[in-house]
């Protein structure tokens, strides 16, 4: 029986936690070579192909299909059916699946870090490890056809490799610590063509290695072998942005946060410039509130996906 990835020190072994934290998360990326067994018990060409063939289970946003850099559409691969919630979905028809496979597509499967119980445990592991929501997709390309081209993730990644080969390139980073935010979420290739900035590292990914890149770090990958799958693990964790959602509760409660605020007009403008000062001092002082820090602290404990188990 294959040996589930059950904590953070088991996924980057042989890498310590402690160097990892140190050195590299946030900092730079990392790849880290590993017995051609280790990640067997997260996926493998047997569990993939009997995912697939659950085929009521996806749907065109779960299941997708990329030919050379842009994503096949929805029509073309998936017919319009009853879903397992009773509602009409595009489900992919594997038939027309198959085709686009053997014309070179990659498949992406999405949010599959639940299906199975080797998967929802690395990421358990992760979540238990970094302090944060862990979602995985999967990825299985051909090879010379290239699934997507350089861009930065608004999360950190963690490339689990399971079956082939492919060769990742790794450029400058372009964003400091990016978000799920419009002002980061760019799709225009000319713009990645010319941010991604000077090719820093290619590394080739075989059964078993982890690769680790930070958010905003600029990346493409192309299969060099006949065919590949690895799991992207993308990991959000609390930032200060979060915050404000806790500090809006808490200011409900003083009357200068509910108070009209003077128009612009009033003493030529100072009066809304004072009446906003006041605000922000007033956000600071709340900010220090040893209430406010113990709830946040219980929010960063409970920041994670459920992931409980049946037996």
């Amino acid at each position: 029986m294959s040996r589930q990835i059950d904590s953070f020190e088991a996924l980057l072994a042989p890498m310590s936690v402690a160097e990892f934290m140190a050195e590299y998360r946030g900092k730079k990326p990392l790849h880290i070579q590993g017995g051609a067994d280790k990640f067997d018990g997260v996926m493998g060409w047997d569990l993939l192909t009997r995912l697939i063939n659950q085929s009521s289970i996806w749907s065109a946003a779960s299941m997708q299909l990329v030919l050379d850099g842009k994503r096949v559409d929805a029509k073309d691969f998936c017919t319009p059916a009853i879903g397992r919630d009773k509602a009409t979905v595009p489900m992919p028809d594997l038939d027309r699946v198959r085709g686009w496979l053997q014309r070179g597509a990659s498949l992406i499967l999405n949010d599959i870090d639940q299906l199975s119980t080797g998967l929802k445990a690395a990421a358990g592991a992760l979540e238990e490890g970094l302090g944060g929501k862990v979602q995985g997709n999967l990825y299985c390309s051909w090879q010379a056809h290239q699934g997507f081209g350089s861009h930065y993730d608004t999360h950190e990644v963690f490339a689990v490799h399971v079956a082939g080969e492919k060769t990742w390139r790794l450029y400058e980073r372009h964003f400091q610590d990016p978000i799920a935010h419009a002002a980061f979420q760019i799709a225009d290739d000319a713009f990645h063509a010319k941010h991604r900035g000077r090719l820093t590292a290619e590394v080739t990914l075989k059964p078993g290695d982890l690769l680790y890149i930070p958010r905003g770090w600029y990346h493409d990958a192309l299969a060099t072998s006949e065919a590949t799958i690895h799991v992207a693990y993308g990991i959000t964790c609390p930032i200060g942005l979060d915050l404000f959602s806790l500090l809006f509760e808490r200011a409900v409660q003083e009357p200068l946060f509910r108070a009209a605020v003077p128009g612009p007009d009033a003493e030529g403008g100072a009066a809304t410039a004072g009446h906003l000062a006041a605000l922000g001092d007033t956000l600071a002082k709340l900010a220090r509130e040893p209430g406010v820090a113990e709830k946040f602290a219980a929010f960063m404990r409970g920041y994670r996906y459920p992931r409980a188990d049946l037996s």
